[in-house]
């Protein structure tokens, strides 16, 4: 539950409970909810409504609530890009729980581990698995089964074509299951949070043509896990020629990802209210340690200390 406290989705969580019977009343007025205390209002959601409603209410927050989070996780993405932010959004909060996915054709298949301490309760992989079909389904995918795979037994589903089955009886833990889905058409979104800031980390604009191509390409999708051979196919050119042509321009693709990232990251600071860990996590970093490094590196200080300074000047300008 780690991951949903650390970024603010257990406040959404809370307020799609009142949609549900039986549990808004169960975070009474002044609970303060830790990962501890969401785990057990969700235990009493499944012992007072059966383990169904944790799907219906994971798939409610990623369909319905807005949360700047859940907007990132959502942004031009596809059934595999979903898997790999989420499992980054995992490893960024460091949640005890870590999901290991597998996306082939039209299906996804995930298994939950663990990190440190006992595997993850079944209340949130089955909160998880709710959580992901409504992302899927945000971002384009229709038609979706869903079926929990036990080790021992036969498989159990938990959505047929786009339905939720309410009467879903299983034992264990649910810590593998799959998602497949008739088709899928990709829905395209407007890049959130245009606050019209410029970055203050070195231009580009006066780079060669090919580290400019580059750079747009990557600023396209700022948080998504680029490789070189990524952009080489975006630039309809392989790997290694894109390798050379960066050579000649005296630049390197790790340097260039950095920079785009730090810029990005310099924008939002300025220009958002985001916190600092939702920003790393949005310009594709994998923990606060690497986003402030990898920030110092390029302006020098930290990106609170960077935020500070920019509220200060803008102060003293507006004065």
């Amino acid at each position: 539950m780690q991951e949903f406290v650390s970024f603010g989705l257990h406040v959404a969580l809370i307020r799609q409970l009142a949609w549900l019977p039986r549990g808004y009343d169960l975070v009474p007025a002044g609970t303060v909810v830790t990962s501890a205390k969401l785990r057990s209002i969700m235990l009493s959601l499944e012992e007072a409504n059966g383990p169904a409603v944790l799907v219906r209410l994971g798939r409610h927050l990623a369909a319905k609530e807005q949360a700047p989070i859940l907007t990132m996780l959502r942004h031009v993405a596809t059934p595999d890009m979903i898997a790999d932010r989420w499992r980054r959004l995992e490893g960024y909060s460091h949640a005890r729980g870590r999901s290991d996915y597998q996306v082939t054709g039209k299906s996804m298949t995930l298994h939950r581990g663990v990190v440190r301490g006992q595997p993850p309760a079944r209340v949130e992989n089955l909160l998880l698995q709710g959580f992901l079909i409504g992302l899927l389904e945000a971002v384009g995918a229709d038609f979706i089964d869903s079926t929990i795979l036990p080790s021992h037994g036969p498989a159990v589903p938990v959505m047929r074509n786009g339905r939720l089955l309410e009467k879903l009886k299983f034992s264990g833990r649910g810590l593998r299951f799959r998602i497949n889905w008739k088709s899928f058409e990709q829905v395209s979104s407007s890049y959130p949070f245009m606050a019209n800031m410029p970055a203050s980390a070195p231009s580009i604009t006066a780079q060669q043509p090919i580290v400019r191509q580059l750079c747009n390409i990557l600023e396209q999708d700022i948080g998504r896990s680029w490789t070189i051979d990524d952009v080489a196919s975006a630039l309809d050119t392989s790997g290694r020629t894109l390798q050379r042509r960066l050579q000649y321009a005296n630049a390197r693709f790790s340097d260039l990802l950095r920079l785009v990232r730090v810029r990005e990251a310099c924008r939002l600071l300025c220009g958002t209210t985001l916190s600092v860990g939702e920003i790393g996590f949005w310009c594709g970093f994998t923990d606060n340690a690497h986003f402030s490094r990898d920030f110092r590196r390029l302006i020098s200080m930290p990106p609170s200390v960077y935020r500070e300074a920019s509220y200060g000047h803008a102060g003293l300008t507006r004065a």
